[in-house]
Formats: structure tokens, sequence, C-alpha cells
């Protein structure tokens, strides 16, 4: 009952983190296998959260027509801390990101925008999946 709570806690804290580290970010439940699509402009982000991801290894594909649009913030929550793990641009059509973690945890991976690439791509479709 008690690493639930600490789960929880650290799930809200996590989501927290997003919506005041970017304006526009809305949260989605994700779970491995599973393929997400969406479309951002300028100043928008979305935020996937994967609850009990892998410590052994998270693959994260970005599918994407405009390389260089789109940026990866990752955040690691565990045992009611949540750390930043930094940020990828996704430089290639098909990205491949991610990483193994020490603790059982939580992902979050906030896809956002790039700045400067909204005047020549004003909005960037993408998908998004969790292996």
């Amino acid at each position: 009952m008690k690493k639930r709570i600490s789960t929880f806690f650290a799930l809200i804290l996590g989501i927290s983190l997003l919506f005041s580290l970017t304006a526009s970010a809305n949260p989605a439940i994700v779970s491995y296998g599973g393929s997400y699509s969406n479309a951002l402009s300028a100043g928008q982000g979305y935020a996937y959260i994967l609850p009990n991801a892998k410590t052994t290894g998270t693959s994260v594909k970005v599918t994407t027509n405009a390389a260089n649009t789109l940026q990866l913030h990752y955040y690691w929550s565990y045992n009611n801390t949540t750390l930043d793990l930094g940020t990828a641009i996704v430089n290639k059509n098909i990205y491949f990101g991610g990483s193994a973690y020490y603790n059982p945890g939580t992902l979050i991976t906030v896809v956002e925008r790039v700045p400067g690439s909204t005047t020549a791509y004003p909005n960037v479709a993408y998908s998004i999946s969790f292996n």
C-alpha cells in the first residue's frame, strides 16, 4: 500500500512538473506496444506518461515527415523523485531513442517543437511508440 501511494504521488508530481515546464502539454497515459499520433504547431507540446517503465530498457520511436522540428524531453519519476534526463532532437524521419533506468518508475516524454523550426514547418505531424 505504501508503495502504491508513493508511486501515485510521484505520478502526480511528474504531471505537475510537466504542466509547469510545457505551457500546453496535454498528458496521455501510454502503454508498451501502442502507437500514438499527434500534430504540433508553434508553442505546443504533448506529454506521454509510461507507468512501470522497464528498467532493462525502453525504446522510444518517433516517425515524422520533418526532421529537426521536434524535440523529446525525458523525465524519470521514482520514489517521489523526478529526474530531468535531458532533451533529444528528432534529427531523422524515423528516430529511435530511450534508455534503461536503475529504479522502477515512470518515464515521462514531452514532445515539443524545436524553437526556430515553425517558420518552415508551421504544423508537424508525428507518431510515437514505446517498446
